[in-house]
C-alpha cells in the first residue's frame, strides 16, 4: 500500500527556502528604505512573500518582535569606520559627521520596538568608537561614560531630526516656525534671525550638525586640553 502524500510545503513567492526570523527581517528593512518607517507592517511584509500574515507569527511573536529583530539585522549590515587622519578634533568631528550620515542613509537603524534604540550592534560600535577618541582626551570614569552618552544622543537626535525635516511638508515647517516665533519674548524675537521669522523656516543642517558638535567638544574637552597627533 502506497503511504498517503505529504501536503508540500508552502513557499514563499520568489524565494525557495522557508521562511526564517532574518529573512522576515530583511524584507522589513527593504520596506523601510523604500517607504518610511510609518509604512512597516506585518501585512506588508507577508505580501513580500506571498504568505498569510499568520505565517509571520510561527517566527516572530508580533510587530514589536519585528521592529527589534529587523534594527539588529540594519545596525549589523551599515558599517562604521572612524577617520584616522588628523587632530583629536578632525578625527571626532569627522566620527561624528559618518555616524549622523549613516544614520540618515539608513532610516531602518532608527527603527525599535519602544526600548532603547541604542542597544544595537551600530551604536554599540558607535558608542565604542565615541568612547576611544575621549578616552585619549583624557576623560575616564563615569565623566567618560556621561560623555560618551551625551556625543551618541547629540549626533543621533540632530541626524534624526534631519531626516524628519526633509520627509515633512513645507507647510508644516513654516507651521513650527510659527509656533517658535511665537514663544520668544520681545528681547529674544529683536535677536533672532530674520530667516527664522515667522513665516520661514529653513535649517542648514550641516552648519547647525558641525556648531553643535564643535560646541560639545568644547565643553567635554577645552581645546587646550586636547592631544595632538
Amino acid at each position: 500500500m502506497t503511504p498517503p502524500k505529504r501536503p508540500a510545503r508552502r513557499r514563499t513567492r520568489g524565494h525557495s527556502r522557508p521562511l526564517t526570523r532574518r529573512k522576515i527581517a530583511a524584507a522589513a528593512i527593504d520596506i523601510v528604505r523604500d517607504e518610511g518607517a510609518d509604512a512597516l507592517s506585518m501585512r506588508k511584509v507577508a505580501a513580500v512573500f506571498g504568505v498569510d500574515v499568520a505565517a509571520l507569527y510561527r517566527h516572530v511573536r508580533n510587530k514589536d518582535e519585528l521592529l527589534e529583530e529587523t534594527g539588529r539585522l540594519a545596525s549589523e549590515q551599515v558599517e562604521l569606520v572612524a577617520p584616522t587622519e588628523g587632530d583629536l578634533e578632525d578625527r571626532f568631528l569627522g566620527l561624528c559627521a559618518v555616524i549622523r550620515d549613516r544614520i540618515a542613509r539608513h532610516p531602518e537603524l532608527g527603527i525599535h520596538s519602544g526600548g532603547s534604540p541604542w542597544a544595537t550592534p551600530f551604536f554599540a560600535r558607535a558608542n565604542g568608537l565615541i568612547a576611544e577618541l575621549l578616552c585619549e582626551a583624557g576623560l575616564s570614569g563615569d565623566a567618560l561614560v556621561h560623555a560618551t552618552q551625551t556625543v551618541l544622543h547629540l549626533v543621533t537626535g540632530i541626524a534624526q531630526s534631519e531626516v524628519l525635516t526633509r520627509a515633512t511638508t513645507r507647510s508644516d515647517n513654516r507651521a513650527f516656525a510659527r509656533t517658535i516665533y511665537e514663544s520668544l519674548s520681545d528681547e529674544v524675537r529683536a535677536h533672532w534671525p530674520a530667516t527664522r521669522s515667522a513665516h520661514d523656516w529653513s535649517v542648514d543642517f550641516d552648519v547647525f550638525f558641525d556648531f553643535a558638535v564643535r560646541a560639545l567638544l568644547d565643553a567635554l574637552v577645552p581645546r587646550a586640553d586636547r592631544p595632538r597627533s
